[in-house]
């Protein structure tokens, strides 16, 4: 069984003000690369973490982005809300928005809460979870937003659109830290949220998270990060890989420096 995880895809139609290209066809570019990675690798599905457009009601633009790349990738795609993905970050405006019609009409598969989905190829049970963000997940300090157990599975794999972070960056915004649910049964926790990205191991644990698909803070060591895709690979073992994107310009090429802080 193989996947690609990516994430914080911020589909929209309109460049940033961060950016000096034209954003939409460069996501075009990067999915056009994610497309070809999936049948290059013989991809079984693929799982997004979230905040797949910039807008929870994007533009035809944007809407038509995405549907063409549903369609070009051929193999199921798994998925959880992001901040971005809520009308003012209310989980219930779920239905409401762009993402839920897509549940709704099979186009995506929504990971809901508290919910598991069983993947068995023939060689290996993988067990889906996966949590939406919502208002304050990072205050409630819910353990259950983070951990899952594991049950009738080779594989656990949770995703998560929350601020979970090896060491928290700044006191204003609010974080779950990867010790604090590091006893968690889930075999990998795919982050999403933290645009840089990061990449932990606790006992034997996989905490990872390859960083927004698009570059939009203005964070100094976005000038550096090469945007990439996880590769999960668990035809023989439990083997991953970070998977830069060759289509991704140089932050030089495509971010505007006059917009940038310290990071």
């Amino acid at each position: 069984m193989r996947l690609i995880y990516l994430t914080d895809t911020h589909i929209k139609s309109s460049t940033p003000e961060n950016r000096k290209d034209n954003f939409l066809e460069t996501i075009y570019r990067k999915l056009l690369e994610v497309t070809g990675l999936c049948r290059d690798l013989r991809v079984d599905f693929v799982i997004h973490g979230g905040d797949v457009f910039d807008h929870p009601h994007p533009d035809q633009s944007s809407w038509d982005l995405l549907h063409w790349f549903l369609k070009e990738l051929d193999c199921p795609l798994y998925c959880v809300a992001g901040n971005h993905d809520l009308i003012n970050q209310q989980l219930a405006s779920l239905p409401k928005a762009a993402l839920g019609f897509l549940d709704r009409t099979k186009s995506i598969k929504l990971l809901q809460p508290r919910e598991k989905l069983y993947l068995d190829n023939g060689n290996c049970v993988v067990q889906l979870s996966g949590q939406h963000f919502y208002g304050g997940i990072d205050r409630h300090k819910n353990s259950g937003d983070y951990m899952v157990k594991k049950k009738n599975c080779d594989l656990a794999i949770h995703v998560v659109h929350g601020m979970l972070l090896p060491k928290a960056f700044s006191d204003k915004v609010a974080c779950t830290l990867i010790s604090e649910v590091a006893a968690t049964e889930a075999d990998f926790t795919l982050g999403a949220h933290a645009h840089l990205g990061y990449h932990e191991t606790v006992d034997g644990k996989f905490f990872l998270n390859p960083g927004a698909l698009a570059r939009l803070t203005n964070l100094e060591r976005e000038m550096v990060r090469i945007p990439q895709v996880l590769y999960l690979d668990f035809t023989t073992s439990a083997g991953y890989s970070f998977i830069p994107l060759q289509s991704a310009l140089p932050g030089s090429e495509v971010m505007d420096i006059k917009c940038f802080q310290k990071s």
